[in-house]
């Protein structure tokens, strides 16, 4: 391991929760969970440890994951970069043959509106579109068949739904806070990318209205609440747990991980991470998310005595 000096890694009480991004981290090249990493996190999760994820996914391309995870106790869940977070478990009923969802909503910090009037407006301008995050629902109005492949892309990614819609978001810029979304998504075609990124920087990041996060692999910004990032999620969501941040191990790997891992008691960079990242992590683990990077990380902190696993 490419250690960095720290304090974190050298202190002798374990860390309680760790917090997973999913995306290049938890989740293998195709996007799935890989079944020898999962037993080996219930095993840990049965022995004390607290698990987290913490993604930059809507909630609705989590669920499938949290069940597949079955882990004995609720999960906390930290998604939208940030601006969301909840407990989820999934319950058996009384036949066995069924699941019913159980979601308890722990903060939810919505893009401001006058952010999300200019969002659509400067989109459509441009001839870009606009997916739109509201409490479990995706909407999108894709203008191009560029557009409309671009949408089914992301749906068979992340298993989600998007509905479309013909209009910009009419129905949702009413004055009802409700409707207000935890992030936007503006898209673009890639030979526009570097124009879009550069047009809103100017119009939101440099006076700070909103947070601004790029994406590069997609070709996509995110458009979130100014003071929101998956690092402020961990905080909120440690606070409603009443974890310590300097007992919480965090990894990942994508630039919108700064926050994330600066702000946790140990910050671990996936060996495929994004050179940025490696750069603020406390060390950079020897393995990719696709040679199980995550469980044989965890397995060498815990042969350190580095993790609870008193039960």
């Amino acid at each position: 391991m490419n250690e960095k000096s720290t304090t974190a890694s050298n202190d002798s009480d374990s860390f309680r929760m760790v917090a997973l991004d999913l995306d290049g981290t938890l989740l293998q090249s195709n996007h799935q969970l890989a079944d020898k990493q999962t037993e080996y996190l219930r095993t840990l999760n049965q022995m004390g440890l607290t698990f987290c994820i913490a993604t930059g996914r809507a909630a609705p391309s989590v669920y499938d994951i949290i069940k597949k995870l079955a882990l004995p106790e609720p999960v906390p869940v930290v998604c939208s970069n940030g601006a969301r977070g909840f407990l989820l478990s999934y319950n058996k009923t009384e036949t066995g043959c069924e699941e019913t969802k159980k979601q308890e909503e722990l903060f939810y910090n919505p893009v401001p509106r006058d952010v999300v009037t200019k969002t659509i407006a400067l989109s459509k301008k441009m001839g870009y579109f606009v997916q739109y995050y509201v409490n479990d629902y995706i909407f999108a109005n894709p203008i191009t068949s560029s557009h409309q492949k671009m949408v089914k892309k992301y749906e068979f990614v992340t298993e989600s739904n998007i509905i479309i819609i013909e209009d910009d978001f009419r129905q949702f810029l009413s004055q009802r806070d409700d409707k207000l979304p935890s992030k936007l998504l503006v898209r673009c075609d890639k030979e526009e990318f570097p124009t879009c990124c550069k047009i809103f920087a100017d119009e939101f990041s440099e006076r700070k209205l909103a947070h601004i996060v790029e994406i590069d692999e997609f070709h996509w910004l995110e458009i979130l609440h100014p003071d929101v990032n998956k690092g402020d999620g961990l905080h909120n969501m440690c606070k409603k747990l009443d974890i310590p941040l300097s007992k919480v191990i965090a990894m990942g790997d994508g630039t919108n991980d700064i926050e994330f891992l600066q702000i946790s008691g140990l910050g671990i960079a996936m060996n495929n991470a994004h050179h940025y990242l490696k750069k603020v992590a406390n060390y950079t683990t020897k393995w990719t998310n696709d040679e199980h990077g995550v469980m044989h990380t965890l397995e060498s902190l815990r042969l350190k005595g580095k993790l609870c696993c008193s039960k």
